[in-house]
């Protein structure tokens, strides 16, 4: 009788680490989808190249979270990790791309700021020791990304204070 409760709390356990490593899969995805359409928005130059590169590190995590997911349960349940539900961290702000940088650049700080709250509850759900090495290397990636989007709002908000007209459109 004892294997098989150990057996079902294996499996709980396991269905448990699938489900939160598919939802940091999509909040991933929504991000690397926002900034890739952002990238290709923004008149500025700089802006540009930082979006396109918080996108391909959202990539890298994501590709990094969805092989560890797919080598603890292997190719046959490929369809249930990072099952194509998007986040609602980004998703609102996908209708404000036409705003002011420095407005939405603002509102990704708190998206960030939210995305990697997300990281940090999963690693407050007690994982397996290689699950939360690897969140952890993965959340060292996101902070810079978050460390970058703080770095911007500054930057942008000082252009701004100096003259309004520094505050770069994006393109309609």
């Amino acid at each position: 009788m004892r294997m098989n409760a150990d057996a079902e709390e294996s499996f709980i356990m396991l269905n448990t680490t699938i489900e939160m490593l598919s939802d940091l899969i999509n909040i991933c995805e929504d991000a690397r989808e926002f900034y890739a359409a952002v990238a290709h928005r923004t008149n500025s130059r700089s802006l540009e190249e930082t979006f396109r590169r918080i996108a391909s590190t959202r990539e890298s995590v994501i590709i990094n979270l969805r092989l560890h997911a797919l080598s603890i349960v292997g190719e046959a349940a490929e369809e249930i990790i990072g099952n194509g539900q998007t986040s609602d961290l980004f998703r609102p702000l996908k209708t404000e791309i036409d705003d002011m940088e420095l407005t939405l650049v603002k509102k990704l700080e708190k998206a960030e700021s939210a995305a990697l709250e997300q990281f940090r509850e999963a690693l407050n759900s007690e994982p397996p020791e290689a699950t939360t090495n690897l969140i952890e290397r993965q959340m060292q990636m996101l902070d810079e990304t978050h460390s970058h989007i703080k770095f911007l709002k500054r930057h942008l908000g000082n252009a701004a204070k100096t003259d309004p007209s520094q505050q770069y459109k994006m393109r309609l």
